[in-house]
């Protein structure tokens, strides 16, 4: 077997790409990467899980391959208006169905209606399957109970990334 050593690959033009069609990565590996972010404020007004209203924060990626899985990483931003028992919790939704959730509330304030300023990181990570080996749009949806949720208070972000992990 031949074996080719090199220190720089440079492509024939300087617009030019280096590719290898048929470069099998190891399992594991981080095949693509996409960012998304925004700091728009959105009100939340889904109550209920598969119902949830949009943040805002999606991103579109077409699989390499639909053997591989998505490795999905949202950081959200919340408040939450100050009355009794507040509560809020995320999906994320391909465009056909929830692929993600916190099934119950995940940021939940056992209060009073006396609390003060209650804004929320919300982090959420989740490991999924590609639904189609086409463009698949995911939107970051919230859900909420009690009275007003505000995603992206304030301009505050909200940040998501998707990496394709090799199989």
């Amino acid at each position: 077997m031949s074996k080719l050593y090199v220190d720089e690959l440079h492509p024939k033009t300087t617009s030019g790409n280096i590719t290898a069609p048929s470069l099998v990565l190891p399992v594991g590996s981080v095949v693509q990467t996409l960012f998304a972010q925004t700091t728009t404020a959105t009100s939340i007004t889904g109550t209920a899980k598969g119902s949830g209203t949009s943040t805002g924060l999606s991103i579109t990626i077409t699989p390499k391959s639909v053997t591989n899985k998505f490795l999905i990483n949202c950081r959200c931003s919340f408040m939450l208006a100050t009355h009794a028992n507040p509560s809020v919790s995320i999906e994320i939704h391909d465009g056909t169905s929830i692929v993600a959730t916190d099934e119950n509330s995940a940021v939940y304030i056992n209060g009073d209606g006396n609390e003060h300023s209650n804004r929320w990181l919300y982090p959420f990570i989740a490991f999924v399957t590609p639904s189609s080996a086409g463009a698949i749009t995911y939107t970051v949806r919230a859900w909420k109970s009690g009275n007003a949720v505000t995603a992206q208070p304030s301009s505050q972000p909200a940040t998501m990334y998707i990496q394709e992990i090799q199989q």
